[in-house]
């Protein structure tokens, strides 16, 4: 969890590229990935919850 602070905030201080230089490749991926599910998992709740509803 410690780890997963520290990217976040080269991510946020330095962006992808500061980010693919201090930590490597396998890290961004796996960053992009995790914020990329992150984020279509919380469109497919929205639009369920809303469609569940209506």
């Amino acid at each position: 969890m410690k780890r997963l602070k520290v990217y976040r905030a080269i991510l946020k201080k330095e962006g992808w590229s500061g980010l693919i230089k201090k930590s490597g490749k396998p890290v961004a991926i796996a960053l992009f990935t995790f914020f990329l599910l992150k984020g279509l998992l919380w469109l497919f709740l929205l639009y369920g919850g809303f469609e569940l509803i209506f």
